[in-house]
């Protein structure tokens, strides 16, 4: 993995929750940071579900190392929005252990991270 290939502007979100004004708790995603990647898709499925066909979409997102994005986080909460699409993390590792890159795996889609 080369620097150069960081070549993607997104942001990294974090979920929290907070309540509507009706008591209700919400997801509530806040701007972490605005970070340079690199997003290469992996694979695409199409499944039957309820009756109906859905589909996934993965993602693998490298971004530069620091050690505040480094999981074992509760990857769960944590999302990339790159441009109008979201990524929902799934897991993470840093590459080669060298302290230089964290490639984070991901699947596209609006599951507003549940």
């Amino acid at each position: 993995m080369q620097a150069g290939e960081l070549n993607r502007k997104v942001k990294l979100q974090l979920r929290s929750t907070s309540h509507d004004d009706y008591g209700q708790e919400i997801n509530v995603w806040t701007d972490v940071a605005t970070i340079w990647a690199s997003i290469k898709p992996i694979s695409g499925r199409e499944k039957l579900k309820t009756g109906a066909v859905d589909s996934d979409l993965t993602h693998t997102v490298a971004i530069r190392y620091q050690e505040n994005f480094m999981p074992p986080k509760t990857l769960a909460t944590w999302r990339i929005l790159y441009g109008s699409r979201t990524l929902n993390i799934t897991s993470g590792y840093d590459l080669d252990e060298s302290h230089r890159f964290i490639i984070l795996e991901c699947v596209e889609g609006s599951l507003d991270g549940q």
